[in-house]
């Protein structure tokens, strides 16, 4: 499996995808993803870059840190829940998301996490039938 497609797999999940679409378009996505190398310690974020190792953890202090209280009170305001339980859930998804756009180590560019997003959400539309998604 090429590891982009980890990023299709993600995107399935409905909460994920409000999570992640949450945070905005695909060139905020990409600067938080390289945001996060400053924020957590190199032997995390070396992980969720690694093809051959376990992501580490990452603390809901961490999520804080990297994407502030306003972010988080926004993304939890639209999700209808409140920043902390935000913080938790990006906690388990951050390491995944940057695992997933960085196959071979190498972050991908925001255009083609643009297309990566884009084509997930037609095949979600796809599969959700002639009634959409509701």
């Amino acid at each position: 499996m090429d590891d982009i497609t980890k990023l299709a797999i993600l995107l399935d999940d409905p909460e994920v995808r409000e999570l992640i679409l949450g945070l905005g378009a695909a060139p905020r996505l990409h600067a938080i993803v390289l945001d996060l190398a400053g924020t957590v310690s190199p032997e995390q974020y070396r992980s969720w870059l690694s093809d051959d190792t376990r992501n580490l953890a990452m603390t809901p202090d961490q999520v804080r840190a990297a994407l502030g209280d306003g972010p988080l009170g926004d993304l939890a305001a639209a999700t209808g829940t409140d920043s902390g339980v935000v913080s938790r859930q990006l906690a388990g998804l951050l390491p995944d998301l940057v695992d997933a756009v960085s196959p071979g180590g190498r972050i991908v560019d925001p255009a083609r996490l643009a297309g990566e997003i884009t084509e997930a959400r037609r095949e979600d539309d796809l599969e959700a039938g002639v009634f959409g998604n509701q």
